[in-house]
């Protein structure tokens, strides 16, 4: 029993014909209009750009503020930096409370 032809040329045309069909339908002016490339865009709020610029602006805040570090540095070293102990226990106490509370 024979399934393909002997002559694999008029397969091989019809296969060639199919996709000359396909190739002019897909360059039709429509079709060539929907195959231009889409890029995407974005555009930020005016929430987003004011939380952007804020954080730009604590950016340029340094971490460690330095004259209060050399100011404590200089009473420590002169002996005149004091503490209230008590004003630190009551400090420590409301965090405490409020940490429980969050």
């Amino acid at each position: 029993m024979e399934i393909t032809p002997k002559n694999n040329i008029t397969n091989i045309d019809a296969y060639v014909n199919q996709v000359n069909d396909k190739q002019k339908t897909d360059t039709s002016p429509e079709k060539a209009e929907k195959n231009v490339a889409k890029t995407d865009t974005v555009e930020l709020s005016q929430t987003a750009k004011e939380l952007q610029e804020a954080k730009k602006q604590l950016d340029t805040i340094p971490d460690v503020r330095m004259d209060k570090v050399e100011e404590l540095k200089a009473q420590i070293e002169n002996g005149t930096y004091e503490r209230n102990s008590e004003e630190i226990a009551e400090k420590m106490l409301k965090e405490s409370l409020f940490n429980d509370m969050v």
